[in-house]
């Protein structure tokens, strides 16, 4: 029988830690439930933690954790649960809190909601200050508000190395945001009705767009000479045409679905690269 080494040093962990549990949270059990941290037994620290809730009754220290813990599990409605259970008695654990609880927020897609909560931190040094100007920055961009973003970075304070690159960071993709021109799923289809590849030549595809041109004109040229030749009835007309016909109406809808891809991607990446750079910080500073 394979014994699990990880598994019995963390039951055994357990055990001596819920021992302790008539001591209260001791120093020791608190760097128990670190060293759980830093091994990702994720679900040993959520046991404990209920083992010692049942006991002790939920602080801001248990509610924090085991919102850390759905939070490393990537359970964000979880996290929020247990995040929002935290105090102000212990300003540590509410900033950190309502920080990580904004940002799970944001990975939802709700962004009134994130703002709302970031906006309830208290009594912060500058440090934490510029990291929420920083957040509330990145859910601007989001949103694309753009305006109020500029609201936000105009007042970015350079002088936190902790924050300079992320701050950057926002302002170059801010910048991209705004550098990028729209394509039109409508113009690229009308395009592409007028002349096969235009849709694709429009989105930029140059080779894409010289290749259905190209293999449209053959289709188009066999067809008719088909019907120069043998008239309407012919079967050359009538295969080559109807080959043509289906390749002329796929193209328009493929630069159609093209254009929406590539909307859809554009706004994903940047969407990715705002959420790293509010959650980098976060995650450095708010332990």
């Amino acid at each position: 029988m394979t014994i699990n080494k990880r598994g019995v040093c963390v039951f055994i962990g357990l055990l001596g830690s819920l021992w302790s549990f008539g001591q209260g949270f001791s120093n020791k059990d608190y760097q128990f439930l670190l060293h759980l941290e830093s091994i990702s037994a994720y679900d040993e620290g959520i046991f404990w933690l209920e083992q010692r809730e049942s006991v002790f009754g939920r602080s801001d220290t248990t509610a924090f954790h085991l919102g850390m813990f759905e939070y490393y599990k990537k359970n964000r409605v979880g996290s929020i649960q247990f995040f929002d259970d935290v105090t102000r008695s212990n300003l540590r654990f509410w900033n950190s809190s309502r920080f990580y609880s904004g940002l799970q927020y944001a990975y939802l897609g709700n962004y009134s909601k994130a703002e709302q909560t970031l906006m309830q931190t208290d009594s912060m040094s500058a440090l934490y200050v510029e990291l929420r100007k920083l957040s509330l920055a990145g859910l601007s961009l989001l949103d694309h508000n753009f305006e109020r973003f500029e609201s936000f970075q105009s007042s970015f304070d350079p002088n936190y190395y902790e924050l300079i690159d992320h701050q950057q960071a926002l302002l170059d993709t801010y910048s991209v945001m705004q550098d990028h021109k729209r394509k039109s799923p409508l113009i690229a289809g009308l395009l592409s009705a007028v002349i096969p590849g235009g849709g694709k030549f429009y989105l930029g595809k140059i080779g894409q767009g010289t290749m259905s041109l190209m293999t449209s004109a053959i289709f188009a040229l066999q067809a008719y000479e088909g019907y120069r030749k043998d008239g309407p009835n012919s079967a050359s007309f009538i295969v080559f045409g109807s080959i043509f016909s289906v390749f002329y109406a796929a193209n328009i809808w493929g630069s159609v679905v093209a254009v929406k891809v590539e909307n859809v991607n554009f706004n994903r990446t940047n969407h990715d690269a705002i959420l790293l750079h509010m959650h980098i910080p976060i995650r450095l500073l708010c332990k």
